[in-house]
C-alpha cells in the first residue's frame, strides 16, 4: 500500500531532480502490477498535477498508435495547462527493459516532441525497482542519477 503521508507530500513538491522523479513515482507504484504506460503531469513550478493517465491498451510494439498516444497526451498536457510529462513504463515480472521497451521509449520521445510536448523523464518501473531510462545508453540503466531507486 503506497505511503499517503509520502505521496501527500511529494504531490505538492516540485519535481526538480531525477531523484525527484524516481521518488514521486515510486510514492505512485507500490509494485509493477500490469505492463502498461503511465503518463504524470507537471505544470510550469514543476509541480505534479493532480491527475495521472494509465495507457494499459498500447500494443506490444510502437506503430501508428503512438502518434495517436502523443496527440492524446497532448490534449490532456492542453486541458490542464501542464508544461511536461513523466512516461512511466510498468513492467510487471522483469527486472530490466527489453528491446522492445526501448523502442517505445525512442518512439515516445519523437512522437511526443513532434506534438510540441516536453517530456521530463521516461522512467522504468519493474520487478529491480524503479530508475529513470535514458536514450544515450540505449538497453542499459545507468549509475549514478539512474541507478535503480531500492
Amino acid at each position: 500500500m503506497p505511503d499517503n503521508d509520502m505521496l501527500d507530500r511529494l504531490i505538492h513538491t516540485a519535481v526538480r531532480t531525477d531523484d525527484d522523479v524516481v521518488d514521486l513515482v515510486t510514492a505512485l507504484l507500490e509494485r509493477p502490477i500490469t505492463r502498461q504506460c503511465w503518463v504524470l503531469f507537471l505544470d510550469e513550478r514543476a509541480v505534479p498535477i493532480s491527475f495521472v493517465m494509465p495507457i494499459s491498451d498500447l500494443p506490444w510494439q510502437p506503430d501508428e498508435h503512438v502518434e495517436d498516444f502523443a496527440a492524446l497526451a497532448a490534449d490532456v498536457v492542453q486541458q490542464l495547462a501542464a508544461a511536461e510529462v513523466v512516461l512511466v513504463w510498468e513492467r510487471p515480472g522483469e527486472s530490466r527493459l527489453f528491446p522492445v521497451d526501448w523502442e517505445w521509449v525512442d518512439a515516445c520521445e519523437c512522437a511526443f516532441r513532434e506534438q510540441g510536448i516536453r517530456i521530463r523523464a521516461q522512467v522504468a518501473a519493474h520487478t529491480g525497482g524503479i530508475a529513470i531510462v535514458s536514450l544515450d545508453e540505449p538497453g542499459e540503466v545507468q549509475d549514478g542519477p539512474f541507478a535503480l531507486a531500492s
